[in-house]
């Protein structure tokens, strides 16, 4: 997984890529190479045991019946980090591979004209920047996935933007999945974004709700029995720390559960 927000802010390097086909785009050399080694940590197992089916001797040195694990670790600066992180890429959506886990935290936040800014300092889109794009296109369905697995994309009300296209496609995707009248684009509305429109406009919406005060407490007695919490686990604890979580929100209960009682 990797956090929308990152790639969007301006706090990342980044560098045009060379021979784009429609508009300029740009890569992230750091975050990339940053991403290709917790991949390559997360995965090792399963990487070490795939051997590479296309060619990559242009951008690598690596022999044949080389590995994925050893793709991903013949990066070992960033300028060479998205070439090969696309080439991992597209070794995994061959045909025969794993099923992929693809995910990203703040939607909102690689929908909108990043903090980036061209060689003639135009702005620019965050799908101009070939790490969303690869999330994107993968969400999309453009990128197809013959192995199956999921790309999921999460969003909250919290550290978020409102982007009337990511607003009106997902109230439209929950509506025709709950058989309910699909809600039409606001005409006085002049900010909508095809490209934001489109990309999401093939998704499942799945709406995350807090647990209930029942699951709330089971949560709280197992982090007792673990030692998290030592202090007394009655029905008005639950209840408090249900509600200052916000209602059963998990992340919010740990941190008023575990960072405030006595430990």
């Amino acid at each position: 997984m990797f956090k929308g927000q990152d790639l969007t802010n301006g706090n990342t390097e980044y560098s045009p890529v060379a021979d784009t086909a429609d508009r300029m785009q740009f890569a992230q050399p750091v975050y990339c190479l940053k991403l290709l080694q917790n991949i390559y940590k997360a995965n090792k197992p399963v990487l070490e045991k795939l051997q590479l089916q296309n060619d990559w001797s242009k951008m690598t040195n690596l022999k044949q019946g080389a590995t994925l694990a050893d793709l991903a670790l013949s990066a070992k600066e960033s300028e060479y980090a998205w070439p090969t992180l696309n080439a991992l890429w597209t070794e995994l959506t061959l045909p025969g591979r794993p099923p992929v886990l693809f995910t990203l935290d703040g939607l909102a936040h690689i929908n909108k004209i990043s903090e980036y800014r061209d060689p003639s300092f135009n702005e620019v889109h965050a799908h101009d920047l070939v790490l969303v794009r690869m999330f994107v296109d993968a969400l999309s369905g453009k990128t197809k996935l013959p192995n199956g697995g999921a790309i999921i994309a999460a969003t909250s009300e919290n550290n978020s933007h409102h982007h009337p296209s990511q607003e009106l496609v997902l109230s439209q995707l929950e509506a025709g999945q709950a058989g309910k009248e699909v809600p039409k684009p606001d005409p006085y509305e002049r900010k909508y974004d095809e490209r934001v429109y489109d990309a999401l406009k093939n998704s499942f919406v799945m709406r995350l709700e807090g647990v209930s005060k029942e699951e709330g407490r089971a949560l709280m007695e197992y982090w007792g029995a673990s030692g998290l919490v030592r202090d007394v686990l009655n029905s008005r604890t639950v209840s408090e720390k249900w509600a200052l979580g916000g209602h059963g929100n998990v992340g919010e209960m740990e941190r008023v559960a575990l960072m405030t009682m006595r430990m």
